[in-house]
Formats: structure tokens, C-alpha cells, sequence
């Protein structure tokens, strides 16, 4: 397996960081990997089995920073820097990101691509897939999908739920999206009203995976999904069963045409512990 540290422009100019791994035996084939919410391109230890695994399978392995790493974070964009980073992105800008990734990728020779997320980064490859129906994307890898209202509504508790969006509600409507608002979920406790309002709150661009609407329920975003769909979640997943397992799995199956759902007893959100397992239900599953 080799490894390359490598330097991505986004549509708009950002510089996202990553490592690209690749098989000995040149391949055609590449897993893009989109990092959750405040997130980055090495920090999750699966990571590291994952560019294992499909480099076993002679396919190539990428990740990267997107402009939502890190809480706040201090981004190349040409010469200048902007600050960006979890607690200011907005949603909608993963397009920008995940096309940069893959522009680079196709430049290098690659014509076969599965987009992979994790947590929010499910999101926001359905999202991208949805918006593009790029021929050259073959596969889409759903590690730990969320619904993203429903788990933030969750770990804040109904008080603080309410005050975030009271709060920021006013500061949107006052012109101050950038202004940060308590929000616990993130380990700094800070989010701009922006980013809370647009997209933590329900009936956003990115809430389509909806759980609570239950296994009976359909998805015109998820519906359309046309191509295979690997998904894995542990059942001890304190993020993705904001629902009962039978009601997300359901929910899954009815929404996604050709989904295939591995659950790995056990794992958490992370997987910790649980990484080899990960790697084996990839390796044995990915030629779907």
C-alpha cells in the first residue's frame, strides 16, 4: 500500500488536506471518504483499517479535510486564510467540497468512485448524489447515517434544544449568523446561530434521513438513490438509534432501493474496538 499526503481545492477555492492510500497494482477504482460533523481526515482509528481493506480489494482510499473540520478551524483559500470548521459551515457547501474531491480524483485517473461518509458525512454524500448523478460514482458507503434534528434534539436535552433555537432564530433575523450560541453537542459547546438554524433544526436541506418518521414512511431524496448502498452501524450506536434498531433498519430498507445492512454487534458510533470487524464487513461486502 502506498501513501501520499495530498492538497485539494474546493469548487471555491478552499485547500482541504488528506492522504490518498493506493494498491500496489494501479486501479481505477477509489473510495472517497466524507468525515462527520467537526470531524477530520485521520482522527476516527478505522481509518486506518479501512485503507487496509480496500486496498486489499485493489482499490485506492482517500480522506480529507472538508471545510467542516475541526470546530473552528483556520482554512488555506489561495494565499489568505478563512474560518471555517464545524461550528460555521453550512450544509449546502458540501457540494463545493466533495466536487473538489472528486475533480482531483478523475484528474489522477480515476473513473470508478464509491463516495463513503460517516455521521454527518452520510448526509452529505446522498446529498451530493442526489444534486449531480454523477455516472462515475458506482457505490455509496453509509457508515452510522443520522437523523441529524432528531440526534441533535436528543444529546441537547428539550431545554436546551428550545433556547438554541430561540436564540437563533433572533440572530438570524437581526443579520448575525456567525454570532456562536451554546450547544453541547460539540466538545468546544459552541455552534453559530447560522449554522444551528439552517441546519440542525428540522425540514433542512440535510434532513432526509428521518427516523422518527418511521419504517413506513417514504424519502423522495433517498428514494432516488439508483445505485448500491452498503450501510454499517453498530447496535450500540448511541447516534444513529435515536429510534429503535427494527424501526431504523426498516426505515432504511423501504427508503433505499438497493441497500444492504450490516450490523456489527456491539460497536458504537465510533466502532471502537470493533475496527476489524468493520474492515472484514467491508471487504466481504464491497464488490455488491
Amino acid at each position: 500500500m502506498k501513501q501520499e499526503l495530498i492538497r485539494i481545492n474546493s469548487i471555491d477555492g478552499i485547500e482541504m488536506v488528506g492522504i490518498l492510500y493506493e494498491p500496489e497494482e494501479k486501479s481505477n477504482k477509489i473510495v472517497i471518504h466524507v468525515h462527520g460533523l467537526c470531524g477530520n481526515f485521520y482522527e476516527n482509528r478505522f481509518l486506518d483499517i479501512l485503507a487496509k481493506s480496500y486496498t486489499n480489494k485493489g482499490i485506492s482510499f482517500l480522506t480529507f479535510n472538508n471545510r467542516g473540520t475541526n470546530f473552528i478551524s483556520e482554512l488555506l483559500k489561495g494565499n489568505n486564510f478563512e474560518i471555517i470548521g464545524g461550528c460555521y459551515e453550512r450544509f449546502i457547501d458540501c457540494l463545493l467540497d466533495i466536487e473538489g474531491a472528486i475533480n482531483y480524483v478523475k484528474e489522477k485517473g480515476y473513473n470508478n468512485i464509491i463516495l463513503e461518509g460517516h455521521s454527518y458525512g452520510c448526509n452529505k454524500v446522498i446529498y451530493y448524489y442526489n444534486k449531480k448523478k454523477d455516472n462515475s460514482i458506482s457505490k455509496i458507503v453509509l457508515l452510522a447515517p443520522c437523523d441529524i434534528p432528531q440526534e441533535c434534539a436528543k444529546f441537547l436535552g428539550k431545554e436546551e434544544y428550545e433556547i438554541a433555537k430561540r436564540e437563533s432564530t433572533k440572530l438570524i433575523n437581526e443579520g448575525k449568523q456567525k454570532q456562536l450560541i451554546n450547544f453541547s453537542v460539540n466538545a468546544n459547546g459552541k455552534i453559530s446561530a447560522g449554522t444551528y438554524y439552517n441546519d440542525f433544526l428540522p425540514d433542512g436541506e440535510n434532513d432526509f434521513i428521518r427516523y422518527k418518521d418511521g419504517e413506513n414512511s417514504k424519502n423522495k431524496i433517498l428514494n432516488s438513490i439508483d445505485i448500491p448502498v452498503l450501510i454499517v452501524f453498530g447496535d450500540a450506536d448511541e447516534c444513529v438509534l435515536t429510534e429503535n434498531i427494527e424501526t431504523v433498519k426498516g426505515y432504511l430498507n423501504k427508503n433505499i432501493k438497493n441497500s444492504n445492512i450490516q450490523i456489527i454487534n456491539g460497536a458504537d458510533h465510533s466502532y471502537t474496538d470493533k475496527y476489524e470487524e468493520l474492515g472484514k464487513i467491508i471487504e466481504n461486502n464491497i464488490e455488491m
